[in-house]
């Protein structure tokens, strides 16, 4: 039976992806309403307190849910929970919640190091292969059939009480539709962003998963106004920040020189694909102040070999490879300069002057860009304070570069700018409202697997 619902499940996310152009065309025509209804989310959370936050509107649908398939608990049996990441960040993120939940439910897992470290049963390494793309999805194909007959396995002989799906909404949406035919709860811990490139997935994913928890402000709005109950519970960035004070002796390091740090991204082709025209920028900075440092800084060693490759080949004596933790850099920069993603917002919550950089791979995504985007930024910290905070830059092409080192020239230079920057940044820290995402996704949760459990 299982091999049959792989195979199943594989034809119809086929067909499903070989429809995407023919939703796309019919996206177009809606566009305008979209992106009204995107501009109004945007509008009420510049209006609203983020520290607001509705418990019961998420527990109370995932307790609905269990209620309705017969999945009460005696006392007597220890509830059981099943986390999913599927990549390093969501890795991170789930072992944190992992070590605040395991003592009142087991917990299994796919996952990757840190998950198994927290304590997790971890049944399948799926944040070790992490894919994301047709393409890469194709090249590992194997692999994701592999992770979702064990799911499924998983799903007919031990179901869990609850499973709790981290980002990664690709095969995690699959997987909740399982969950889905297999009556178990599905909370979607960082909901995806929907409201920027797919808002026609919400049909979908509403139909997919039980509840949803934001991860910035605004998002909240969006995914009620198409009747998915969820709750923004903080960014998990805080909590990472604050569990990993900043080496004093790193951070005086960074600090002794004017510096500009550099972050090209997580991946292999968004390395290849930032990394040069990052190194260009900070030529132009260097030509103009040559006692400047350059740190292209980077938290996974396996990227080591591909970054100190590409510097070398940009023959830059003056720039320094740094892997290993990013707070001291990012605290004691003078500018940063990143890839749009998780890492641009952690350079902007350190308070330092960013730039935001986005290279779009072909001239369609350049189409695609203009035609698709929902919303008025690319950047977190941007849509975060409903303003320009920080300058931000989407571009195909060598070109767009040009621009990129003209701004970071201003804000290298020019302490009003930087000033304002700073300024901006600081509300959009206070704007998130706080560290404790892990304690609020738990305390869901644990009221969940309360109201669950039979007194019998």
């Amino acid at each position: 039976m299982i091999p049959l619902l792989v195979a199943l499940t594989i034809l119809r996310e086929t067909l499903r992806t070989l429809g995407t152009p023919l939703r796309l065309l019919a996206y177009l025509p809606m566009r305008r309403r979209w992106r009204r209804l995107a501009q109004q989310a945007l509008a009420a959370s510049a209006h609203g307190d983020p520290n607001q936050r509705d418990d019961d509107d998420v527990a109370a649908r995932l307790v609905e849910r269990a209620l309705e398939s017969g999945r009460v608990r005696t006392g007597k049996r220890r509830p059981r929970v099943f986390l999913s990441a599927g990549e390093a960040s969501g890795d991170a993120h789930a072992a944190r919640l992992c070590a605040a939940i395991q003592q009142q439910a087991d917990v299994v897992a796919f996952g990757g190091p840190m998950l198994q470290k927290a304590g997790a049963d971890v049944r399948y390494p799926l944040a070790e292969h992490a894919v994301m793309g047709v393409v890469a999805v194709l090249k590992q194909l194997p692999f994701v059939v592999r992770a979702y007959a064990t799911f499924l396995r998983m799903l007919r002989d031990e179901p869990p009480d609850l499973v709790v799906l981290v980002d990664y909404p690709g095969l995690h949406l699959v997987m909740a539709k399982a969950c889905k035919r297999a009556r178990v709860p599905v909370l979607h811990y960082v909901a995806p962003q929907y409201w920027a490139w797919g808002p026609w997935r919400m049909r979908r994913y509403r139909r997919a998963v039980d509840a949803t928890l934001t991860i910035l402000p605004f998002e909240t709005a969006f995914f009620r106004q198409f009747e998915v109950p969820a709750r923004y519970i903080g960014h998990p960035l805080l909590d990472q920040i604050e569990a990993a004070p900043v080496d004093d002796a790193l951070l005086a390091e960074a600090r002794s020189t004017r510096t500009l740090c550099l972050l090209p991204g997580s991946r292999r082709s968004e390395i290849e694909a930032n990394l040069p025209g990052m190194l260009a920028v900070a030529a132009k900075i260097h030509a103009a102040d040559p006692s400047m440092r350059v740190v292209v800084a980077h938290r996974d060693p396996r990227r080591e070999e591909l970054l100190r490759t590409a510097i070398e080949a940009a023959a830059m004596p003056f720039v320094q490879l740094r892997i290993g933790p990013l707070a001291p850099w990012l605290m004691g920069a003078r500018l940063c300069l990143a890839k749009s993603g998780t890492g641009s917002l952690e350079a902007c919550l350190f308070g330092n002057p960013v730039i935001v950089v986005y290279k779009l791979r072909s001239a369609l995504a350049t189409i695609g860009y203009h035609n698709i985007l929902s919303v008025p930024f690319i950047a977190a910290a941007n849509l975060i304070a409903g303003r320009e905070v920080v300058p931000e830059f989407c571009f195909h092409g060598e070109d767009g570069w040009e621009r990129v080192g003209n701004a970071a020239m201003r804000l290298w230079t020019d302490e009003d700018a930087r000033r304002n920057c700073e300024r901006g940044l600081a509300e959009v820290k206070a704007r998130l409202g706080g560290s404790g995402a892990t304690e609020r996704t738990a305390s869901i949760i644990h009221a969940f697997l309360e109201r669950t459990t039979s007194a019998s």
